[in-house]
């Protein structure tokens, strides 16, 4: 079974240009949205009956699963909101391979991830002697430009499929093997309208995180004239996004396109023999 999980929120728009990408290669889809309508930050927000008619048309197969729950707690902080949904989130997809992903990421060419996955299967048969966490490779969209896209790709990791119910911190759970797949998944992250960013800073897990006025500032700034002058300029950690690269494209279906034919997905396996020597451990080890 591969399952694809979604958070989603006042960036709903973004939902079917990612599960598109995933649809007919996917057993469920699950979509999570907080009863109160609250962002992690508290926040109000409105999806409008149009989106859920949307999905509906979409969902010819009937895959999709909308699960409604209490995420936002007024105790927590974003961050911790955000952990707090993905791990309910996970619980409630079971089990097989557990894709978490936001409605800004799009895994493109994603039959042969799936095929990837699939090789695999046997992991998912008993996840507590075989718990793993499959790492892959952002490819982040900076700015949306009249023409075009700045985007970076400097090989930026993060966790977003496993087979365990449990992330330690957001998507991550650094308690189990972590393995590199090398999957690139092209993130729209600050390529979105200035009212959008607004909202987006505003309200996500990073909002206590750095001073983000100055840093809408800077964005704000950049075009296709001056975005090579600039270098590291992550917010958090400046050097994950060294420098700043350019696509003409008149849609983000066609950055996609244009994107996937020159960086096919090459997919890294895993090594069997780790992987039983470490399950074998754990059952020697209970009895």
């Amino acid at each position: 079974m591969i399952k694809v999980g979604y958070l989603v929120s006042y960036d709903y728009s973004m939902f079917l240009t990612s599960v598109k990408q995933l649809y007919n290669y996917v057993n469920k889809v699950y979509i999570a949205i907080d009863k109160g309508k609250k962002t992690w930050s508290g926040n109000k927000f409105e999806i409008p009956d149009s989106f859920f008619n949307e999905v509906k048309q979409f969902d010819i197969k009937n895959k999709v699963e909308f699960y409604f729950d209490n995420f936002y707690v007024h105790e927590l902080t974003p961050i911790e909101c955000e952990t707090r949904e993905r791990n309910l989130l996970l619980k409630k997809m079971g089990k097989g391979w557990k894709i978490q992903l936001d409605v800004d990421e799009y895994i493109y060419d994603f039959k042969t991830v799936s095929k990837y996955l699939k090789k695999y299967w046997y992991l998912t048969l008993f996840p507590k002697l075989t718990p793993i966490v499959f790492r892959g490779k952002l490819v982040t969209l900076y700015r949306l430009l009249p023409d075009g896209y700045l985007y970076i790709e400097n090989n930026e990791r993060f966790s977003f499929i496993t087979n365990q119910s449990n992330y330690t911190y957001t998507r991550n759970n650094n308690t189990v093997r972590n393995h590199f797949t090398n999957i690139n998944v092209i993130h729209q992250s600050w390529a979105r309208s200035e009212d959008e960013i607004q909202l987006k800073i505003n309200n996500w897990g990073h909002r206590d995180d750095f001073d983000t006025k100055s840093y809408f500032m800077f964005w704000k700034s950049l075009n296709r004239d001056n975005y090579k002058e600039y270098k590291n300029i992550h917010p958090l950690s400046p050097v994950v996004w060294n420098e700043l690269n350019y696509l003409q494209s008149n849609s983000i279906n066609e950055f996609i396109n244009k994107y996937s034919i020159k960086n096919k997905q090459v997919l890294i396996p895993i090594s069997k023999s780790k992987i039983f020597k470490s399950a074998i451990k754990k059952i020697l080890g209970r009895v």
